[in-house]
């Protein structure tokens, strides 16, 4: 209900939302993400009591800075492969002698990481996101998960200054080196002079990471996720570690991503044949 409350607020401030399944990054069963979020009260109004919520930062004109911290699951897994955005970021800002702007909204994430919201000045000309922008650090310009939706059973949390609360309403504008981050291509990549260096045939290790790599969307996300699933554990991985594995893939390189009934569905079905 808390969740339903606060999309009702910002949906009338104008910032578009969308639900989540309860305590889940992914969306309930037949709905799509970011791709449906919606200013319409009455839209929202029908939303599950127990639904968490996403922001659409695209059509907001917003965007985040993710930051991981190392840490663990409830489970006892470790989150974000050890890296620590909040070092790295602090690295970036002494080397470069930058600093960022206040005042400035920000949420914990249920593993101990934080988000910084910032508005734009201009819009961004899709949505789009950058992993790794910086180590431990993502930049996100499309969607981002918002209190107090709740995942592994910890909730986003807003982060106040009790003297001088900030909404995101009244979030600083991102200086241009954040847009940058996002925005600046990759290091160029030459294909055909990396393939001169590798010897001998692919392997079976390099062809599932192509795999994963590409993706899937809508059509093909279930197929494509069992596709994986079998290569994982055909590769002699450990069930409970494929599991693990195939929820990351899920959130990462399915757009939008399947919900967890359908996840589960997927590997219980893949198993069977394992």
């Amino acid at each position: 209900m808390e969740a339903k409350r606060r999309a009702l607020q910002l949906a009338q401030a104008g910032v578009p939302v969308y639900p989540l399944a309860l305590g889940s990054k992914t969306p309930p069963k037949g709905h799509h993400g970011y791709r449906e979020a919606t200013t319409n009260t009455d839209a929202i109004l029908r939303w599950s009591d127990d639904w968490g919520l996403g922001i659409d930062l695209f059509t907001a004109g917003m965007l985040v800075v993710d930051l991981d911290r190392p840490g663990t699951d409830r489970n006892g897994h470790a989150v974000h492969g050890g890296k620590n955005g909040v070092k790295a970021l602090k690295i970036y800002l002494e080397q470069h002698q930058r600093q960022l702007p206040h005042p400035m909204y920000a949420e914990q994430t249920p593993h101990g990481g934080l988000h910084l919201f910032f508005k734009l000045d201009q819009p961004l000309q899709q949505p789009t996101r950058k992993p790794n922008a910086l180590p431990g650090v993502d930049i996100l310009g499309d969607f981002v998960i918002a209190s107090p939706s709740e995942v592994d059973g910890s909730p986003y949390l807003v982060m106040q200054d009790q003297a001088q609360p900030v909404s995101i309403h009244d979030t600083a504008t991102a200086p241009q080196w954040i847009v940058d981050l996002l925005t600046a291509p990759q290091t160029a990549f030459n294909p055909t002079k990396a393939n001169s260096f590798m010897k001998g045939q692919k392997t079976y290790t390099g062809r599932l990471f192509d795999k994963i790599a590409q993706g899937a969307d809508e059509g093909e996300r279930n197929n494509w996720l069992a596709s994986v699933t079998g290569s994982i554990l055909s590769a002699g991985t450990d069930p409970a570690n494929a599991y693990y594995l195939i929820g990351w893939i899920n959130e990462r390189f399915i757009s939008p991503p399947l919900d967890d009934r359908e996840v589960n569905a997927v590997f219980k079905s893949v198993c069977k044949y394992h």
